[in-house]
């Protein structure tokens, strides 16, 4: 009979022997408690997990089986906290050894609508984790290998020029008497200050010195970075166009970096437009998150999609005469104000770049979301 309503109610009817058995192969860790918290019953992976004997805890609350393990594990326990079907995540000190584990937890209803119980579910996710960590790891040193690798070939060069000039002024040494030209010192002089800029542009990508102060405003920012650009590349043959939103809120932003920041995505805009084109710069604010916006577009030829992921990586670059630093430093900096960049092909060809700026200076905020969400609209 029992068989019959639960297939009519397309319920999975399993027998009793078949129950015990399932639930005790399963590597998900299982606790059955009843409406008083005291624990029914639990398998031996939920055993394993918690490092208890099920022996002795039977028929015992939760709350005091489990005290040694701290208030954010005793939590899942708490039925009146949750709705009826809740998942977290927890870090969880046993027998001093931390343990990463994701808990489902499922209320229990009698027939009139009350809690008769909980069923947790608990998977232990340490090994995954180690396992996320151990790539993360290996990534960050391929990625100082790159770094490494870079420096090494940006500051070889120059330091090579500067080693030959001072073996042949040696050589030619005379009672301790040498007149040097001009142009060589020159010349030495220009290389140990491409060295000095290679160390500047690393240490402004490794940590840049924030110094934020409120009432920053994002449009005079951009006209200056603007007339800095042009200033420093030329540009007389880029038309500008400007649609910059007035009364724009201001912002708690260190202005000199953000400066620096525009300015570099500009000038990789304008290396990308080599005889003419059009650079069109915008500002406006998105309400529904809380930022300014700044997209900066250019008709250049394009960055292929794939090195698109690869752009914000130190020494990155196709350009033989260029560092690679502009946008890894302007990442680095949007990224200590809270917001991001996103980097994308223009609709009309050429390369869009969209920067985003909190309005708020509020750090702990979930950007990944937002940087989907925003991603999922354009």
């Amino acid at each position: 009979m029992y068989s019959t309503e639960a297939l009519s109610n397309k319920v999975v009817y399993l027998r009793d022997d078949e129950y015990k058995e399932y639930f005790e192969a399963t590597t998900t860790g299982v606790i059955y408690l009843d409406g008083s918290m005291r624990i029914k019953n639990l398998n031996r992976e939920a055993e394993r997990i918690c490092c208890i004997d099920r022996s002795k805890i039977l028929g015992k609350r939760a709350d005091a089986v489990f005290k040694e393990y701290g208030e954010k594990f005793l939590k899942i326990f708490s039925i009146a906290e949750y709705d009826d079907l809740n998942t977290t995540n927890l870090k969880v000190k046993i027998r001093d050894q931390y343990v990463y584990l994701h808990v489902d937890t499922l209320k229990l209803l009698d027939s009139s609508g009350t809690v008769s119980g909980m069923i947790v579910i608990m998977q232990d996710v340490s090994a995954v984790r180690a396992a996320i960590k151990q790539i993360q790891t290996t990534q960050m040193l391929m990625s100082l290998g790159e770094l490494a690798a870079g420096v090494a070939h940006h500051v070889r060069t120059p330091l090579t020029t500067i080693s030959g000039y001072l073996q042949v002024m040696v050589n030619r040494l005379d009672d301790d008497k040498y007149t040097v030209r001009r142009d060589v010192l020159e010349t030495m002089l220009e290389e140990v200050s491409y060295i000095n800029n290679v160390v500047k542009e690393l240490v402004l990508f490794a940590k840049p010195s924030v110094d934020k102060h409120p009432g920053v405003h994002i449009n005079k920012i951009l006209e200056e970075a603007l007339l800095l650009t042009f200033k420093q590349m030329g540009g007389e043959d880029i038309a500008i166009k400007k649609q910059l939103a007035k009364d724009l809120p201001t912002i708690c932003a260190d202005h000199n970096l953000l400066q620096q920041a525009l300015v570099n995505i500009m000038q990789n805009s304008m290396e990308a437009m080599p005889e003419e084109g059009v650079l069109t710069v915008k500002s406006w604010l998105n309400a529904e998150i809380n930022m300014l916006v700044i997209a900066i577009n250019d008709t250049g030829v394009g960055v292929p999609s794939e090195m698109l992921p690869k752009v914000f990586e130190p020494f990155y670059t196709t350009k033989l005469d260029r560092m690679g630093l502009g946008l890894p430093v302007a990442h680095r900096i949007i990224t200590e104000h809270g917001g991001f960049i996103n980097i994308s092909a223009g609709e009309h060809g050429g390369t869009k770049v969209h920067v985003y700026l909190p309005l708020f200076d509020d750090k702990i905020r979930h950007l990944t979301v937002v940087h989907q969400q925003i991603l999922n609209l354009q």
